[in-house]
């Protein structure tokens, strides 16, 4: 037995008798996600600590604020942040966390847990998770430098909290990690089976020296093993050719995320972007150009959604997958320290039109579920909604996607 509701759990159990009825589970608990985004959760901190896994709450993801990341009932991940204000709140009933929605019992939520394996120390004293984030897929995540040179010529992206998470030495205790260092990490994450998919980005360094860094982690890499399977996530070089580099490196995939679609409100978000990087049109150009390099569905792109109206980046997701470019995307928060802090990002409502119109337009393309994540960081956000309409769960069940084994 299973529930369907007309809205999100309205506890009416009925036996779901085919694929469809299970989609529209899936889909409301995708939407119920969403809203969780906007509205928060309500929960007594003392009570629902015990819950939280330690590694996961000193992720750079979790940015130690509040809850982690959790699953809902059938599958769906999902965050929340503390809000007095909200209908959804977190009881402890035998021993689990179990959500309502205004009193209504949706259902136990499973909170993430980290890889054991973050905690292990490299030959230079620092931990894996100084220099590397586990995700649930199976991959790493590397940020290798937690500053932006932007910052020193007035032209941060107004949105991006990147230069003021760099102050919290807890979180980044490493600011700019050396190639050796994502090497030794990537191969004690490799030999426990969880580097099967590799990312590396970061802020703009001085002078632009990205090329040079990218091309030393890999030759490090490379010193151990013969080939990964990863993801070079750069700024738009001003010479185009350079990007074949990074394929010979050993790269499968690249990013070139240009963030707002808009040509016009670029410019006035993305300062840095639009002086120092040819502007629009050179964002647009490299990320053609790199489909004759890498081929279809291995360019991404991402948008940060709620800067522009909802059709404007609708517009840019559909004409540069057209050109072979997963372009993904992930909901604006306005965050502390940043020109638009106080500002607000659209409603759940508008989130989940654009999660739900995007992902049909994957699927047109003829993207795979592999390539919805191999990209940048903001994959997994539609990537969830792109499995369910494929139809790729069990039962009643999403199940947690992995990069296939290298190894």
């Amino acid at each position: 037995m299973v529930i369907v509701a007309d809205e999100i759990y309205t506890g009416i159990e009925i036996e779901a008798s085919s694929k469809d009825e299970v989609k529209k589970i899936l889909f409301d608990e995708a939407k119920l996600s969403v809203k969780l985004t906007e509205k928060g959760i309500s929960y007594n901190a003392d009570e629902i600590k015990r819950f939280l896994d330690p590694i996961e709450l000193k992720s750079g993801f979790n940015r130690g604020q509040g809850l982690t990341g959790f699953s809902l009932p059938h599958g769906y991940n999902a965050r929340g942040q503390f809000s007095r204000w909200t209908p959804y709140s977190l009881l402890v009933e035998d021993n689990q966390p179990v959500l309502y929605d205004d009193g209504t019992r949706i259902g136990e939520i499973i909170f993430n847990k980290g890889n054991p394996v973050s905690e292990q120390l490299l030959s230079t004293g620092e931990r894996v998770r100084d220099i590397t984030n586990i995700s649930a897929q199976g991959g790493l995540h590397v940020m290798y430098s937690n500053e932006c040179s932007l910052k020193d010529l007035g032209e941060d992206c107004l949105y991006c909290a990147f230069n003021e998470r760099a102050k919290d030495g807890a979180l980044n205790k490493v600011l700019l990690k050396s190639p050796r260092q994502v090497a030794e990490a990537y191969d004690i994450a490799r030999r426990a089976g969880v580097a099967n998919h590799f990312r590396i980005t970061g802020g703009f360094v001085p002078e632009r020296r990205e090329l040079e860094y990218y091309l030393d982690v890999a030759d490090a890499i490379k010193e151990k093993y013969s080939t990964f399977y990863g993801c070079a996530v750069v700024g738009a070089p001003a010479d185009l050719s350079v990007l074949s580099k990074y394929k010979e490196a050993g790269f499968a995939n690249i990013s070139t995320n240009i963030e707002v679609w808009d040509r016009n409100i670029f410019a006035a978000m993305c300062p840095g972007k639009e002086k120092r990087n040819g502007g629009w049109q050179h964002w647009v150009d490299a990320l053609e150009y790199s489909v004759e390099l890498f081929g279809k569905g291995n360019v991404h792109s991402a948008i940060v959604a709620g800067l522009e109206p909802l059709e404007s980046t609708l517009e840019g997701i559909d004409y540069l997958a057209s050109k072979g470019v997963v372009c993904h995307f992930s909901a604006f928060r306005p965050e502390k320290g940043t020109p638009l802090e106080g500002y607000r990002s659209p409603d759940a409502e508008w989130h989940w039109e654009l999660l739900d119109k995007a992902t049909d337009i994957f699927h047109r393309h003829g993207f795979t579920t592999l390539q919805m994540y191999s990209g940048n960081a903001s994959g997994p956000h539609s990537a969830q909604v792109f499995q369910i309409k494929a139809g790729e769960f069990e039962g009643n069940q999403l199940t947690q996607w992995k990069f296939p084994s290298l190894d």
